[in-house]
């Protein structure tokens, strides 16, 4: 069972690029997103959300907003287990490998504006070490995004996510699960909500696969 989803997740992502014009031409509609990213940035950005629907939507007999819904609900009901009986067992279904090529399809200077890689703690010669995993960039175009969306919009789920991300440099499963769990159905309509959380689990994932405690 496994080496099938592998597989159909393979042959998704293949055909992610097909299906990209539509996710697209969803950004482009939106008038926040177009107002704030130039046309190769929005294709950058629905290549994200095409990617990582390609890893959680394998059933097409479900809408895409119950895809989400049933996903997150997933993931919060993992997490308060996980919270009950002391472990972490929530691992995030994206294959890795698709993600790391789905990196060198995004534009690198746009790459930028979303993750950065870290700097924490000196090497061997005393100057600050740049790490090999990717974090959501503080002062990027996207998290920017996130703010203009809380503000101009009055959107409480990007507004509080984005002043703790402002406070901590990260984004707080936590706080992020607390924010989901006032999502309905209908709120995973909105492309913006869906480019975060695609954002949101690949930042997980990546932390899942490549993040190590500095070593001192």
């Amino acid at each position: 069972m496994q080496k099938l989803i592998y597989f159909l997740s393979i042959l998704l992502f293949i055909n992610c690029d097909k299906k990209e014009n539509l996710t697209y031409k969803e950004m482009k509609a939106d008038k926040l997103l177009s107002e704030s990213f130039t046309d190769n940035e929005l294709k950058d950005l629905a290549r994200i959300v095409d990617f990582f629907e390609s890893q959680i939507c394998l059933d097409k007999n479900v809408s895409k907003e119950e895809c989400y819904f049933n996903f997150n609900q997933e993931r919060i009901n993992t997490a308060f287990k996980d919270y009950e009986t002391k472990k972490n067992e929530f691992i995030v279904p994206i294959n890795y490998k698709l993600q790391e090529k789905l990196y060198k399809k995004i534009d690198s200077t746009f790459f930028k504006e979303i993750w950065i890689n870290p700097v924490t703690g000196n090497d061997i010669t005393g100057k600050p070490k740049k790490r090999d995993w990717y974090v959501l960039n503080l002062f990027g175009e996207y998290p920017k995004f996130m703010k203009k969306t809380g503000e101009v919009n009055n959107d409480l789920f990007f507004k509080n996510i984005y002043e703790n991300f402002n406070l901590s440099n990260q984004l707080s499963p936590t706080l992020t699960i607390i924010e989901t769990q006032k999502l309905s159905i209908k709120d995973y309509k909105d492309i913006k909500k869906k480019l975060y959380f695609s954002i949101y689990y690949l930042n997980l994932k990546e932390k899942e696969v490549k993040y190590k405690y500095p070593k001192k």
